[in-house]
């Protein structure tokens, strides 16, 4: 994988249904990458020292679509997005490779699982329709609050959490009764 005086650099990577993202989590220069259906090479040199010179070779997990490759420089990574060459399935892994790669780790910010890619990408949670609903009527959205109808607010009512807390309340009260005034 690497020759002597080369080092794999940190990767991360994630995964959708019709792509995976490969990210070279380093600033280098001298870049140099190479992607084939079944693989992906890279080498550079970091940018800070450049007596660390990185080169990796991914083999791929399965096969895809080396048309359709596209880079980022973000200046502190590099970011591969690599179209697989059949959508579908999630691949359990990056690579073939039986060993875990101790440079290699699951980007979760960019991953979506299965089941994400089933939800609508504009659906943006629970509060969704309360944030994005037109109108603009602010007042109406809580009228099930019932606000103006407030009737009593008395805390009298409510039942102790715990049985020490009503042991508390009856041993304070009691103690109060006894105490003789002075």
């Amino acid at each position: 994988m690497s020759a002597a005086g080369l080092i794999p650099p940190p990767i991360s990577w994630a995964q959708r249904n019709e792509l995976i993202y490969v990210i070279i989590d380093v600033e280098c220069k001298d870049i140099e990458h190479k992607v084939t259906e079944k693989s992906f090479t890279f080498k550079g040199v970091n940018v800070l020292d450049a007596s660390k010179k990185y080169e990796v070779t991914l083999n791929f997990f399965h096969e895809v679509d080396p048309e359709k490759v596209t880079s980022k420089n973000i200046g502190r990574c590099l970011e591969f997005t690599i179209y697989k060459k059949e959508a579908g399935p999630y691949w359990p892994t990056l690579t073939t490779d039986k060993t875990k790669l101790h440079f290699l780790k699951a980007n979760f910010a960019k991953w979506r699982d299965e089941s994400d890619d089933e939800e609508d990408p504009k659906d943006n949670g629970m509060f969704n329709n309360f944030m994005g609903s037109s109108g603009g009527d602010w007042n109406n959205k809580f009228d099930d609050f019932n606000v103006d109808d407030e009737e009593e607010d008395s805390d009298d009512n409510i039942p102790s959490l715990s049985q020490n807390d009503e042991d508390d309340e009856e041993g304070a009260e009691g103690d109060k009764e006894k105490k003789p005034a002075a």
